[in-house]
């Protein structure tokens, strides 16, 4: 029997969403839900780059989503848009019996505190529904993918998990600048810059989860910021980077336990991969860049290093980066399992080290 889905937003994650939606024979496409007035008609094969074929129109109508008569909504809206405007979309849906995968960062609810946590458990209770939140970092790599690894161990003394990211073809100068503090004084980049409070709730969703499936409860989140530069000037999508300016940023978050830093997220964004003093080297030709590292200190110690990236040409549709297709499939594949599970919210099994140190009883 096929489930019947709407996908809600179609920017980069959501038309990787869209197109598996509409190809894949376990699902029925009912609806599609844009932001984009120049969108609102238009058929939902054309806005994943298939053939406009599907005789289901977009349109900004949330309320013509809620009729839809979905059993599912793929919920991929825009980080960008506020959180309590996606929080009270995505409880109607649940309140009118609408089963929701989110891609929008609702990975650890308690991490927004009570009230939100309240309103989502509520909704499923009212709709009989069930809500999951999907994703890579935050909601796979260090919440499934390295805390499964510690399964393996006797014990942990520490996890760092590094995401990397080359944005030298961001070519936009506004975007690149303004928002993500590239080429800017190196003084101008700090715990209290814009693109900080942008990526804040995010990670601290990720330790406070991945501590979940490791059985304590984090003390605090410390948040750092390290910057660095060339005594050159670089050539980007977006043009001329000045020497002495910010080519490379690592942003900090290390989620602190029984006195003692325990788990820690590090996302590192680069212009150029020629920065020695990060011990970074240019790829060889064929050679790809790790896109996560993870180094868990225990006994044993781990290093997990996770490369991405197409084999030949990208896949049909409008994939800019594998990254898109990842969250999007990491939202579609979750349908049957959820669906399966009682209604609230789901989360997926994982467990980690049963004893996390020598000190744990004591704590």
């Amino acid at each position: 029997m096929t489930i019947r889905v709407a996908q809600w937003a179609t920017g980069a994650v959501g038309r990787a969403a869209l197109q598996e939606l509409i190809e894949n024979p376990h699902f029925q496409l009912v609806g599609v839900l844009v932001y984009d007035p120049a969108k609102d008609g238009l058929d939902a094969g054309a806005l994943c780059g298939l053939p406009p074929t599907t005789g289901v129109p977009a349109t900004t109508d949330k309320e013509a989503i809620l009729s839809s008569g979905a059993q599912v909504v793929v919920h991929a809206a825009s980080k960008a848009h506020t959180v309590e405007t996606n929080a009270e979309d995505i409880c109607r849906l649940l309140a009118a019996g609408i089963d929701v995968i989110s891609t929008t960062s609702y990975n650890h609810l308690p991490t927004y505190g009570a009230a939100t946590a309240t309103a989502f458990e509520d909704a499923c209770r009212t709709g009989n529904s069930h809500f999951h939140a999907a994703g890579e970092n935050p909601g796979f790599m260090f919440e499934r993918l390295v805390t499964t690894v510690t399964g393996l161990s006797k014990s942990i003394d520490r996890i760092d998990l590094y995401e990397a990211t080359d944005v030298s073809g961001v070519d936009s100068r506004p975007m690149l600048i303004d928002l993500m503090g590239m080429g800017r004084p190196p003084a101008d980049v700090t715990v209290d810059s814009p693109i900080i409070k942008k990526l804040d709730m995010a990670y601290r969703q990720a330790l406070n989860a991945t501590a979940d499936v490791l059985g304590v409860e984090l003390t605090h989140v410390d948040v750092s910021v390290d910057c660095t530069t060339l005594p050159h000037p670089i050539e980007v999508k977006a043009g001329v980077i000045e020497a002495g300016t910010v080519v490379g940023q690592r942003f900090s978050w290390v989620g602190h336990w029984s006195d003692r830093p325990l788990l820690a997220i590090h996302e590192e964004w680069v212009l150029t991969r020629d920065l020695p003093q990060w011990g970074l080297r240019p790829l060889t030709p064929g050679e790809k860049a790790p896109l996560i590292r993870a180094v868990i200190k225990g006994v044993p110690s781990f290093e997990l290093n996770l490369d991405v990236g197409w084999e030949g040409e990208p896949p049909s549709g409008q994939h800019a980066m594998p990254g898109h297709l990842m969250i999007a499939m990491s939202a579609v594949r979750a349908i049957p399992y959820v669906r399966a599970q009682p209604p609230g919210v789901v989360s997926a099994p994982v467990f980690g080290a049963l004893q996390l140190a020598a000190d744990a009883n004591s704590a």
